[in-house]
């Protein structure tokens, strides 16, 4: 009997650990996301020192406000807690975040039709605006049609390319500083890395339907 007892709590311990682990990642994922959006807020008070962007200053700074207004609400879009207690914020809280998607990914594209090293960078930020816009596009329709499921999933791929400016800001210096490559192999790399494997996973997710990773958190 007391075996019987004691075997559902044995049972309890994975979804108990996985809720921890992901509860864990979502915090470093806000942390990441507030790090990068102060960083970028930077870009408001002084001129870029780099010649490129300051020619093309008014698209990024309207490219970094999307970024940062949807880096600061988009983790809390997958907060389970937040969902439960204030649902009609995580409401308007999901408008806001769809509206700095659109913003920054328009003005990504735009940035990204004349970003340095040419065409493979051009290719690559071009399609990761264009995924991002797409793909919250598809988050908004499908909630608007009442298909939770079907927008919890279009949002989890929008949120792996947002943290595209997470990751672009943890390999640019891996590659400069450890790696020693040139600055012009290192954006072209970027520009596709930052994205590509994001999305990869968030797909992996998606497919294997892993709700203790996508929908328990803080």
């Amino acid at each position: 009997m007391a075996q019987l007892t004691q075997f559902p709590r044995t049972l309890s311990a994975p979804p108990a650990r996985a809720s921890r682990i992901a509860s864990s990642l979502w915090w470093v994922m806000l942390l990441l996301s507030a790090v990068i959006a102060v960083y970028g807020a930077t870009y408001f008070f002084t001129k870029p020192d780099d010649p490129h962007f300051a020619r093309y200053i008014l698209r990024l700074r309207l490219h970094i406000a999307g970024g940062i207004g949807a880096l600061l609400a988009g983790p809390w879009q997958f907060s389970q807690r937040l969902r439960l207690r204030a649902l009609n914020f995580h409401r308007w809280l999901g408008r806001f975040y769809l509206l700095e998607v659109a913003l920054g990914s328009i003005a990504g594209f735009a940035m990204a039709l004349v970003s340095a090293e040419g065409l493979p960078t051009h290719l690559g930020f071009g399609i990761l605006a264009v995924l991002w816009f797409f793909t919250g596009l598809q988050a908004y329709r499908m909630v608007h049609r009442g298909n939770i499921e079907a927008h919890r999933r279009w949002m989890i791929r929008n949120l792996a390319l947002t943290l595209a400016a997470v990751t672009l800001r943890l390999y640019m210096p891996l590659m400069l500083a450890v790696l020693h490559w040139p600055f012009s192999r290192t954006y072209i790399t970027v520009s596709w890395l930052c994205w590509v494997p994001n999305l990869l996973v968030a797909e992996w997710m998606v497919r294997h339907r892993m709700p203790h990773l996508v929908r328990s958190t803080s």
